[in-house]
């Protein structure tokens, strides 16, 4: 899945200056390093001189008792030095070098001042004049010296790469990246376009993502010209604007779904769907309402209307798994549900209306897709449902998908956010929470299994990198310095985690989709409000099939979001699980229809997804949080955003105030600090209210930031609602950030006895030792046979060393340059990574997300090529030098590049010696031996059975003797 890059081009705003600006921006620049020279000291190029900064001459004053407030006295002339003995004339210079770099300072603060503003009126007027003349006064120009393969990147196809035919691996200048610094110029290329090797390109779109990280997309305009109608379906903006317009920046994410990374769906056909009014009941229940005008906080019971499948549509199983879909205008998630079975089996007319009003027989028809309103976003700008369809396929339209369900689902970690909520806690619950994380981190070594579970090299991965594929061949490579010098940095990083609150626990992430059951009910037996198969308080998740409760959770959790549910797909149920398995049938979570959890968790069905937890402890502990707060779902009146006519100045200013107003991270941070303050571990339950109040606003300002790019509104809050949040957020992150967040410690609380904190001194830091346990007895690997790994083990590698054991001319050329290049490669590679775990523990299809990672690949496999060695050979030479001759602990860069060779190698001379196979109890997948035929359970469900068996070969026997006793 997405296997597909192509590259483009990425730029910034700065890319885009005239002389004069360019001139600017860099004196700018050049002020600021010389402020920072001054503050921080330098050494001369020239003297080799070591010039001393402000910093160093305030530490030195420092020593002398001499701080900010005395140096104020100092400055007026009121100061006695002669306390400080023989050291008056040193104390006296010090002092007037620190005034004198001080004024130095404030001159070059004044400085940048006046060329930032003198920089910004100019581009300003610059951009004011281009409207006034409609574009006449200038347009800008991306020159050509100013591209150069640093401006590079990979994007995943797209149905908009597959329309325009861009080669995989291959740059495409059909389309660009803009990053935006200076509002002025991009509001320039928005109106007007810019030029590019004599093409003009006009401003194309902008993702959620991107607009959150200030990008804009550009596409040449002769290739608008040629795709519009593909693109957008039939319409134009015109269209769109004589039907009332569209909110901007709506509708650049819509517009942006063609350029969503995707799959091509081969199988779809647009003529087998259609499209069908939502499933929307009122449900009954009890929520605190925010009000965003006076800040008040009110308990209501009362009917919440709610939208089940907001997001979400059906297709018949045989389309296969649940999965995210893009078309042109249409997104969301398709979950499998058998629509006709249940038409057959209820025998209910399969006569149904769309959202125009034209009635389907979606059995005559043969409709294989159902989508729903809340997921065909222009569905108004057309006249029906036929007319979108003859678009589709008059301009040459394809749907794609994202993201499928996975076939195995691994268990995931929970995260600070989760965690910190759960202030009524003990020492005992905190352990037994760790516990399998500190199992894992003292066991990292235990065993051969252990050491490939931290590897990646588990039953879970099924898109593994070469070098955990090898692992699993050839265990013997654990046995190699590259490895255990791996492992140690994989413990490292394993504690960062546990101790910012990415704890391991019995937990998957798994799509969230609607009672389908129930809204079939709604729509093929017209039932207003029917009861589904799933009761208020019920979830079925078959991940969890052993497991009565779930707490389900979702990200962002900045409340105390635990929603704990019955899991009707546990064996308990019996013969209620087997007939919700009938219609659930996949891996998903499915909630009720007469449930407020997607209030609780504020959730849609389109593509959203639940961490669901099945650990007992985590249950037990957000139990009593929710009854001892009385936690209730929060619900607020958010505002809608209204449409207006698109046009260049209307999508600017909506990309602006989106570009400006969107700081949502502000509100996560100061939730934090409150969850982890020392009201929830020493204050009165009176304190402890006010904190779970001022949370509450601050969940509410937070949802209202969110909308506020699309609804341009933020709530204003009131002065006493100021002050109240003010007293509860003036201090600093947690102490836990310094590992969540890698903040300092001066940016960071002093540590508390907060859960979160509490891990700090909890979690271990235990020493590797590589002595592997197999099968109950330590097993000592035998090195690795390095010439396994090769094609051809006689290959010849000259080296030639100095005396100090440096390489030197006459080496083999092929691991003089991996020498060379390994280290700038290497960091070129974890640059573009946000794991914190190191490369090769990555699965593919993390590798695949990085940006520009198969550029890299192919840079480092085509300079070593160039000394005419085929791909087999080079891998060849570096694995005898890298394992036989240097026995080296850098083989970064022979895995990631030439992995797939050594891989192969070694399968021409192994066999693997274990495969998958999946639980038939709890559907864990685990290791056995090739040869075994008879295991079908995990060890922990192996043992239950065995007990559950003997208890019942007891009662048989007792049976049987107490009938033979009656008999005599």
């Amino acid at each position: 899945m997405l296997d597909s890059q192509v590259q483009i081009l990425s730029v910034d705003t700065g890319n885009f200056y005239s002389r004069k600006e360019a001139h600017l921006h860099w004196l700018n620049h050049k002020l600021r390093v010389e402020r920072k020279q001054l503050i921080d000291g330098y050494t001369d190029v020239k003297t080799k001189r070591t010039i001393t900064g402000r910093k160093e001459i305030e530490k030195k004053l420092n020593e002398y008792g001499i701080d900010t407030n005395v140096l104020t006295v100092i400055k007026q002339g009121e100061y006695d030095f002669s306390k400080h003995g023989d050291d008056v004339e040193i104390l006296k210079s010090l002092c007037d070098y620190y005034f004198k770099l001080k004024d130095l300072i404030v001159l070059k603060n004044n400085q940048i001042k006046d060329v930032k503003n003198t920089l910004l009126q100019f581009l300003t007027d610059k951009v004011e004049a281009n409207i006034l003349t409609n574009g006449k006064h200038h347009i800008r120009v991306l020159n050509e010296n100013q591209v150069s393969k640093k401006n590079i990147i990979s994007v995943f196809d797209s149905s908009f790469t597959r329309m325009i035919e861009a080669k995989q691996d291959e740059l495409c200048e059909d389309f660009m990246v803009v990053q935006v610094y200076y509002f002025d110029v991009i509001k320039d290329l928005i109106y007007h376009g810019f030029m590019y090797k004599g093409e003009k390109y006009i401003y194309f779109t902008s993702s959620a993502g991107q607009i959150r990280t200030k990008k804009c997309v550009f596409v040449k305009e002769s290739v608008w010209k040629k795709y519009e109608k593909t693109i957008m379906c039939g319409l134009t903006i015109d269209d769109i604007n004589k039907k009332g317009g569209n909110n901007p920046n709506k509708h650049l994410a819509y517009m942006a779904l063609s350029n969503s990374a995707t799959d091509v769906w081969e199988d779809f056909d647009i003529d087998k769907t259609i499209v069908i009014d939502d499933f929307e009941t009122n449900v009954f229940g009890n929520y605190d309402l925010v009000d965003d005008i006076d800040y008040s906080i009110k308990r209501v019971s009362d009917y919440v209307p709610i939208t089940h499948t907001d997001g979400a549509g059906m297709m018949l199983p045989y389309m296969g798994k649940n999965r995210m879909v893009r078309l042109p205008w249409i997104k969301g998630l398709l979950g499998v549900f058998d629509f006709v079975k249940f038409i057959q089996i209820n025998n209910c007319s399969p006569i149904i209306k769309d959202i125009y009003g034209k009635e389907h027989n979606v059995i005559t028809e043969d409709i294989q897709i159902i989508f729903t309103k809340s997921q065909f976003k222009l569905w108004k700008y057309y006249d029906s449902w036929e007319q979108y369809k003859q678009f589709y396929k008059q301009y040459g339209c394809t749907a794609g998908y994202t993201n499928p369900e996975e076939d195995r689902i691994k268990d995931a970690t929970i995260n600070y956010q989760m965690l910190q909520s759960l202030t009524d806690i003990s020492d005992e619950e905190i352990d037994e929470i760790i516990s399998e994380s500190k199992n894992r981190l003292q066991n990292i070594c235990s065993s051969i299994d252990n050491v490939k579970n931290v590897f990646g090299a588990t039953p879970y991965n099924q898109n593994k990198t070469a070098l955990q594929k090898a692992i699993i061949l050839y265990p013997e490579l654990l046995n190699d310095v590259y490895i255990r010098n791996k492992l140690k940095d994989i413990k490292d990083s394993m504690i960062k985690n546990y101790k910012s609150g990415k704890l391991q626990v019995h937990g998957k992430y798994t799509f969230l989709l609607p009672d389908f059951y129930a809204a079939c009910e709604h729509w093929f037996m017209g039932i207003e409000n029917p009861n589904g198969l799933l009761n208020d308080g019920e979830v079925f998740c078959w991940l969890f099939r052993k497991n009565d409760k779930l707490d389900c959770l979702r990200s962002p959790h900045l409340f105390c979001e635990h929603s704990i549910r019955f899991n009707i797909a546990c064996v308990k149920y019996k013969e209620r699980q087997q007939k919700l398995r009938e219609w659930y049938c996949t891996d998903a979570i499915y909630t009720s229809c007469n449930d407020l959890i997607s209030k609780v968790l504020q959730f849609d069905v389109d593509g959203d997804k639940s961490l669901v937890v099945a650990d007992k402890a985590i249950i037990s502990v957000a139990e009593r949080n929710i009854k001892k707060f009385d936690i209730v779902p929060l619900y607020y009146n958010m505002r809608k955003a209204s449409p207006v006519q698109l046009n260049n100045k209307t999508i600017y200013d909506g990309l602006n105030a989106a570009f400006t107003g969107s700081n949502i991270g502000q509100y996560s941070n100061n939730i934090s600090k409150i969850w982890n303050s020392e009201v929830f571990i020493s204050g009165t339950d009176e304190e402890k209210q006010n904190a779970l109040d001022v949370i509450k606003l601050l969940c509410c300002e937070n949802n209202f930031c969110i909308d506020r790019a699309k609804t341009l509104y933020m709530p204003e809050r009131p002065k006493f609602a100021m002050e109240l949040i003010t007293s509860f957020t003036k201090s600093n992150v947690p102490h836990f950030f310094k590992y969540a967040k890698d903040k300092e410690d001066n940016q960071v609380e002093e540590i508390n006895d907060s859960f979160v904190n509490k891990l700090e001194s909890k979690i271990p830091n235990p020493r590797i030792s590589c002595k592997y346990v197999q099968d109950g007895k330590t097993k000592k690997l035998g090195k690795p046979d390095y010439t396994l790994m090769m094609s051809n083990p006689d290959i010849e590698v000259t080296i030639v060393q100095s005396k100090s054991g440096k390489l030197i001319e006459g080496t083999n050329h092929v691991v003089l340059k991996y020498i060379e290049n390994a280290r700038e490669y290497w960091q070129k590679i974890n640059a573009a990574t946000t794991q914190d775990y190191p490369r090769d523990v990555l699965s593919k299809t993390q590798i695949r997300k990085e940006i520009s990672y198969n550029n890299i690949i192919n840079e480092v496999k085509s300079e070593l090529s160039q000394f005419g060695y085929s791909d087999i050979e080079v891998t060849d030479i570096l694995v005898k030098y890298l394992y036989g001759i240097k026995e080296s602990k850098y083989k970064d860069l022979l895995w990631t590049c030439y992995g797939e060779y050594i891989l192969s190698n070694l399968e021409k001379r192994l066999k693997y010696q274990t495969k998958d196979i999946q639980c038939v109890d709890c559907g864990k997948w685990f290791e056995i031996e090739v040869k075994d035929t008879k295991t079908n359970r995990c060890p922990v469900c192996y043992s239950e059975y065995r007990k559950e068996y003997y208890k019942i070969k007891k009662r048989e026997q007792r049976a049987k003797t107490k009938m033979s006793t009656d008999q005599t």
